[in-house]
């Protein structure tokens, strides 16, 4: 079952090229004709005070004015593209990058291929980001596999588990496992502890109840696999001298993969803090690993976009902005 649960409008025609991409939003007008469609559906634009039908579009000011009554309407507001003064064909190509390379892109590429500033490609970025992660998901099914490892490189001469912390991040995640050859969809979440607090909420909110679970022997897999009811598969790896990998194939695939990208396409620089969005991203790319069309990963991203308002500069940061007065912030 696709994660794509609200019916979306589609449309075939959509870029799976640069050259195409070009050709089809090579100006603003263009990008904002396919914009209103995403946000007022098949039906279009309705003015919310008088309940016209009919407008004019202010490029300048990315405004749609009603012909009846002149209300003026945000044709960004609600979307990640709220409060940006840069032009919609940046905008949009930045989601077409966004989706047509497998492993990503750095905030550092996205700035030299459209020629803004480093903190805006990065701010753009996790806008993104943050709109993917919040689609609508359905739970896994069936059999799963389900792990957790650990972000942030070897610390040596600690003994026992690693913690949680500047260095270390830890990561649960969940894979359904086809009846045939292969895997189904992956769920990713970054968590606090290995606790069967943590692990379990995890497993409760991304796994349906009655599926198969297949985990090692840690011991804070056993309640919450009671509690969902679960047909619960733990393997104790120190009895299995050929590895973790051979038990759990499809995670520890997934994870080895997770690893290569943060290392190589974000050269290791990912913060904790804004782990969960980078793992999200990730876990959309592998869920669409097998499709064939960039034009309709394109949509995906759009359609994310345009239905969610994403984080403000100095809310993906976690700071206060300097220019609130005083009394606002309070």
């Amino acid at each position: 079952m696709s994660d794509d649960v609200i019916p979306l409008p589609r449309d075939d025609s959509l870029p799976g090229t640069l050259p195409e991409f070009t050709r089809k939003f090579s100006s603003d007008n263009a990008c904002a004709a396919l914009l209103r469609r995403w946000k007022y559906g098949e039906e279009g634009f309705r003015c919310p005070r008088c309940g016209g039908r009919r407008a004019w579009f202010l490029p300048s000011r990315r405004l749609d004015e009603c012909v009846s009554c002149h209300k003026q309407v945000s044709l960004t507001s609600g979307t990640v593209m709220h409060g940006s003064r840069k032009p919609l064909r940046l905008w949009f190509l930045a989601m077409f990058l966004f989706v047509v390379s497998k492993q990503g892109i750095s905030a550092m590429d996205l700035s030299r291929q459209l020629g803004i500033s480093y903190p805006t490609a990065w701010t753009w970025l996790h806008k993104l980001r943050a709109a993917v992660g919040t689609r609508a998901k359905t739970m896994l099914h069936g059999v799963v596999e389900a792990d957790e490892t650990w972000e942030g490189g070897v610390e040596r001469g600690l003994p026992g588990r690693p913690t949680v912390g500047k260095k270390k991040a830890l990561i649960a995640g969940a894979i359904e496992v086809k009846r045939k050859k292969g895997w189904g969809r992956l769920r990713l979440q970054s968590v606090e502890t290995a606790s069967a607090a943590s692990l379990g909420a995890f497993l409760h909110e991304n796994v349906a109840p009655g599926s198969t679970l297949l985990t090692d022997d840690w011991r804070s897999y056993r309640r919450p696999a009671k509690e969902a009811g679960y047909r619960h598969i733990a393997t104790n790896m120190k009895t299995v001298p050929e590895g973790a990998h051979t038990v759990l194939p499809g995670i520890h695939r997934v994870f080895a993969l997770l690893h290569r990208v943060l290392l190589t396409t974000h050269q290791g620089a990912v913060s904790r803090k804004h782990l969960q969005n980078y793992v999200e991203e990730f876990a959309f790319r592998f869920n669409r690993r097998s499709s064939a069309s960039r034009g309709l990963l394109f949509q995906r991203v759009l359609s994310a976009a345009v239905m969610r308002a994403a984080p403000c500069y100095w809310e993906i940061l976690g700071r206060p902005d300097p220019d609130t007065p005083l009394w606002m912030a309070a």
